[in-house]
C-alpha cells in the first residue's frame, strides 16, 4: 500500500508546476491526510490531560475537525469532494467561495498536493474563460 501511495503522490506532483514555493509548501506538511484535502494550516496538536486532583499527566493529541464535504467550484462548474476542516470552510466563506480562496491563497499556505492541483486546474479554467470572452 505504501508503494502505491508514494507512486500516486509522485504522479500528482508531476501535474503541479514546480516552483520553490511549492517545494516549501509540501515540505512543511506534518500530517499525511493534510496532503489530500484542505486543512487551512490545521494539524495534529499534542499535549497532556492533567487530572484535577493529583495533577497526573497523560499524553494525548487533538485532531483537526476534518469533514468530508462537496464544495462547489464556479469556474469548473462542479461539486468537488474533499476532506476539509471547519476552519477551512469558514475561510472559503470569507473569501467568497472555493475558487477565490484557492486562487488568492499563497502556495506555501495551502500546504496540500490536492489544493495545489486544484489551483492549477482553476487557473487553466480561468484562462479558458477569459479566452472565450
Amino acid at each position: 500500500a505504501d508503494a502505491r501511495t508514494r507512486r500516486a503522490s509522485r504522479q500528482n506532483l508531476m501535474s503541479i508546476p514546480y516552483t520553490p514555493a511549492v517545494s516549501r509548501a509540501l515540505r512543511k506538511v506534518v500530517q499525511g491526510k493534510a496532503r489530500r484535502g484542505l486543512f487551512a494550516g490545521k494539524h495534529i496538536k499534542f499535549g497532556n490531560n492533567v487530572s484535577e486532583d493529583g495533577g497526573n499527566k497523560t499524553r494525548r493529541k487533538w485532531l483537526p475537525n476534518a469533514q468530508k464535504k462537496r464544495v462547489y467550484s464556479e469556474l469548473l462548474d462542479e461539486m468537488i469532494p474533499m476532506r476539509v476542516t471547519t476552519h477551512a470552510l469558514r475561510c472559503i466563506d470569507k473569501a467568497g467561495g472555493l475558487d477565490e480562496y484557492i486562487l488568492n491563497t499563497r502556495d506555501q499556505d495551502l500546504k496540500s498536493v490536492f489544493a495545489l492541483e486544484l489551483k492549477s486546474r482553476l487557473r487553466m479554467a480561468r484562462a479558458e474563460a477569459r479566452a472565450d470572452t
